[in-house]
This record gives structure tokens, C-alpha cells and sequence, in this order.
């Protein structure tokens, strides 16, 4: 009837089949949950950053700053669509408690180093506020900031 070695074959090609649709199966579905780990992995690292130093008041208001500094600083380098500015800080604002943006006492320290380390003088200071819709009493602190 059938030899030893085509019974062996047809078992190997059998449990080829079965296992092999379970590695072709897991290392489809494998990657989104690859990508969502590390989607975890990097908010708690931010996490960890945001509270790495002192009381968490004083930290999130230091972090704040920092990260508001370093996008102003970024945005005005990279040259990127002025209406862009604000959903940007917005966004970095929200993600440190911050519901609106500014009035708040740290936001023209911060977006002003943010453009002294992007080299500008005051009237390109005064180009940018005004060209990314800062409010007058905002542009004004701003502008301050590099004099």
C-alpha cells in the first residue's frame, strides 16, 4: 500500500497546514498589537517625564513650559502652516491640564524662549504672533520676552 516515507510526508504536509495557518494567522494579527504596545509604552514614558520632578503642580507647570518652548521653537524652524500653531498648543496645553492656553502666565515665557532659541528678533517675534493669531495682549508679552 503506501510506503512509510509518503505516511511520514502526508503527516508532515498535515501538520504544516494546521500549524502553519496558526503562525501565518498570529503574525497577521501580531503587528496592530505590536503597534498598540508601543502606543502604551510611549504615553508612559511621557507619563513618567511629566512626573519625574518635584510635586506634580510644580512639575506639570516646569513640563509645560518646556514642551511649549521646544514646539514654538520646532514650529518656527520648520517653517509649518501658521493656522496650525494653535491646535498644536492647544493640544500640548490640554495634555498638562491646561484648558485655555493664553492667559496663562507661563505661555509668553515659554512661546518666547521658544523663539529666542529659533534665533528671532523682536520683529520677527511680532511677524509670528501676529501670523498665528496670538491675541494682541499675548503677542505684547511675547514680544517682551525677547527685549
Amino acid at each position: 500500500m503506501y510506503s512509510s516515507r509518503t505516511l511520514l510526508l502526508a503527516t508532515l504536509a498535515a501538520t504544516f497546514v494546521t500549524y502553519g495557518c496558526q503562525l501565518i494567522s498570529a503574525s497577521i494579527t501580531s503587528p496592530s498589537d505590536s503597534i498598540s504596545g508601543t502606543g502604551h509604552a510611549i504615553s508612559g514614558s511621557s507619563d513618567a517625564i511629566s512626573v519625574s520632578s518635584g510635586s506634580e503642580a510644580a512639575s506639570d507647570k516646569v513640563t509645560y513650559e518646556r514642551d511649549m518652548r521646544a514646539y514654538t521653537s520646532t514650529f518656527v524652524k520648520s517653517g509649518a502652516e501658521p493656522s496650525t500653531f494653535a491646535p498644536g498648543a492647544t493640544r500640548i496645553a490640554a495634555t498638562h491640564g491646561i484648558s485655555n492656553w493664553e492667559p496663562d502666565s507661563k505661555t509668553a515665557d515659554a512661546i518666547g524662549e521658544g523663539l529666542k532659541d529659533a534665533k528671532q528678533n523682536s520683529a520677527q517675534a511680532q511677524a509670528f504672533c501676529t501670523s498665528v493669531g496670538l491675541s494682541p495682549d499675548l503677542s505684547k508679552k511675547v514680544v517682551a520676552e525677547l527685549k
